[in-house]
């Protein structure tokens, strides 16, 4: 016998996902970023290899999950942008291309000019972003949080 119909439409999962995205207030997204940023990076920060970002804002989209982060560079931390404030640069992708750089199994030359991260804006900033994230070495992330990482691939 089948299940009867549910009164609404089941909500696809790709939908659910972005729930998030959709109902958090976009400062919050990027003040989340910024502080798993400033804990990731702490060394390079220490050392201002970052210096290229110092009160530029950066936005990261992650499209297929809706979120929207705009960050900047202040007093050597990184920080939430306004979501008003127009990007320098901007770097769009779906969350799994996002996943396989932080997690080095893509290098950044490779989602680029494949198309699957898209690169808008000031391009000399954005060549910086990309030769400090190719810098970066291996085992950036805790062991705990990239084991997870890797089942989502």
């Amino acid at each position: 016998m089948p299940l009867p119909a549910l009164p609404f439409p089941t909500p696809r999962p790709g939908k659910l996902l972005q729930l998030p995205g959709r109902l958090l207030p976009p400062g919050m997204h990027a003040t989340g970023l910024s502080l798993l940023l400033n804990r990731l990076l702490a060394e390079p920060l220490a050392h201002d290899e970052l210096w290229f970002l110092r009160d530029r804002v950066l936005q990261v989209e992650v499209t297929d999950l809706a979120l929207d982060y705009r960050i900047t560079l202040r007093e050597g931390r990184f920080a939430a942008a306004s979501p008003a404030r127009k990007p320098d640069v901007r770097f769009g992708g779906t969350f799994r291309e996002f996943l396989v750089l932080a997690l080095g199994r893509e290098d950044p030359d490779t989602l680029f000019f494949q198309r699957r991260l898209q690169l808008e804006g000031d391009t000399e900033l954005g060549l910086e972003i990309k030769n400090f994230l190719y810098s970066l070495e291996q085992g950036l992330l805790p062991a705990p949080l990239e084991r997870l990482l890797t089942q989502l691939v």
